[in-house]
């Protein structure tokens, strides 16, 4: 019952406000500030276009629920009279600004509001704005343009118009990427904005830190100055050092050539290696996109993940003791600091029958697909049965295996043991430390191809030819005597 009154009451008044308007028709709502981004506090506002001037002195607003009298706070020299709550910062508008006290009203809703503007009791203008309309928390306002209530740029104290920029806005940013932050590009900090308009050229648009430090877009920050209809663009700092700041409150703004502001944000954190993109108008760290569209599941793109694909083995599906064998792997590095990679083989009661190997993956958020050996241990004395083990992949804080048959025993390897070396001696030479050579492509390739040797492996080479060339040596000395002999 209460709440059909309260819309009864809402229609009355605009029927009232609609058989008077034609008197007061020079004076009217322009624009509204409704849920700026972040807190509200001193940063709502609405603002007033008038012909009169002398209408503004008598004037009052009210929303729903209370009436507020205008205290001129400051004079202008132009059409524009802007009411704003204590503390809204006024120092670069050139308009008349009021004030209403610490709360427009009791506050504009952000689920909706009427406002009313009285002169002297008598309502000269009234609007009811919905969030539908847009301008809900992402920076923007709402605007008055042909008749209609519109999403539009903040342009407090200024005329409202159709810009052909009011479409772009800024849709992620990285503030410290692994490596110097102040790198040529595209390596460093960058910025990207998203065109939800028309194509349109951004060249001599500007971004401006809170310092006052300015980017201008240009051939020397971007590739290319035009950003296409629901394109990117990606403009970079391009060695301009401390830009973005990696730790203490930062506002970055960006200006149209004309220097219109376009859109504004604020952050006060970061991680190295990670942005903070737009996804679902929230603010996120999630992986880098540059030039692409933001992840949807930021939280996905973080996680790691190992991935056998192919154990290459002979054709009838095993492998022999003391065989070194290779793997066809695919990780994807999420957002961790941990780098390191294990393979190894594993028996049924998880009795280690390989040596480690061991990579390094640096890059985060990188797919990587690599080929990594394998070098089991002999099996002359038969240890070890013959059946089913567990290839192993460890590491990023995930572990996989993938199942394969080992059977009989390099007969090569047996021999050498025969002729000199014990089993012991070969299993020690192949279990030293994996210091692997890590080769990683650096540039922005999303995979990379790797093959991976260790030093234990090249140990175990120079070992079997330091044994063959003894024996030759062995076999020329034999027969200088067996020659000596016959002498």
């Amino acid at each position: 019952m209460e709440k059909n009154k309260s819309i009864t009451t809402v229609i009355f008044i605009l029927i009232l406000f609609s058989l008077i308007h034609s008197t007061y028709a020079t004076t009217f709502i322009n624009e509204i500030m409704y849920n700026p981004s972040g807190s509200d506090n001193n940063k709502e506002y609405i603002e007033i276009y008038s012909d009169e001037f002398q209408f503004i002195t008598n004037l009052s607003i009210r929303d729903t629920t209370s009436e507020d009298a205008l205290e001129l706070l400051k004079e202008g020299n132009n059409n524009y009279h802007l009411i704003v709550e204590e503390g809204f910062n006024y120092s670069n508008i050139n308009s008349a600004v009021y004030s209403v006290g610490a709360t427009i009203g009791n506050q504009l809703g952000n689920t909706g509001d009427l406002i009313i503007i009285l002169n002297n009791n008598t309502i000269i203008d009234a609007t009811h704005y919905y969030p539908e309309w847009g301008a809900n928390g992402n920076n923007k306002s709402l605007c008055l343009l042909q008749s209609r209530w519109i999403e539009c740029i903040q342009s407090p104290g200024n005329n409202n118009t159709i810009q052909t920029f009011m479409n772009i806005r800024i849709n992620e940013f990285l503030p410290d990427p692994e490596g110097h932050d102040d790198a040529p590009m595209p390596e460093g900090e960058w910025i990207e904005l998203y065109n939800l308009g028309e194509t349109v050229d951004l060249k001599g648009a500007k971004l401006k830190d809170e310092f006052g430090r300015n980017i201008t877009i240009s051939e020397t920050t971007t590739y290319q100055t035009i950003i296409e209809k629901e394109g990117y663009l990606v403009v970079y700092t391009n060695g301009l050092s401390g830009f973005l700041n990696n730790k203490e409150l930062e506002e970055i703004t960006l200006f149209d050539k004309n220097d219109n502001q376009l859109d504004k944000l604020s952050y006060s954190d970061s991680k190295e290696g990670n942005s903070w993109s737009l996804i679902n108008n929230l603010w996120r760290f999630s992986k880098p996109s540059p030039g692409e569209k933001n992840p949807d599941d930021s939280e996905k793109s973080k996680k790691s993940k190992l991935n056998i694909e192919k154990i290459y083995i002979g054709s009838d599906n095993r492998s022999e003791f003391g065989d070194s064998i290779r793997m066809k792997v695919v990780i994807y590095k999420g957002n961790t600091s941990k780098n390191s990679i294990n393979a190894y083989v594993i028996s049924q009661n998880n009795e280690k029958i390989s040596k480690t190997t061991k990579i390094n993956l640096n890059s985060r958020y990188t797919e990587y697909e690599l080929t990594i050996p394998i070098q089991l241990y002999p099996n002359c004395n038969e240890k070890y049965q013959n059946g089913s083990y567990s290839m192993i992949l460890e590491g990023l804080d995930n572990k996989t295996k993938k199942n394969f048959r080992v059977e009989g025993f390099s007969k090569e390897l047996c021999k050498i043991i025969k002729i000199g070396y014990s089993e012991e001696e070969i299993v020690s030479l192949m279990e030293e430390e994996n210091n692997v050579e890590t080769i990683i492509n650096n540039n922005n390739n999303t995979t990379s191809n790797i093959v991976y040797e260790s030093t234990g492996k090249k140990s175990m080479n120079m070992a079997i030819y330091f044994f063959c060339f003894i024996l030759i040596l062995v076999i020329i000395q034999l027969g200088l005597e067996n020659g000596k002999d016959k002498n």
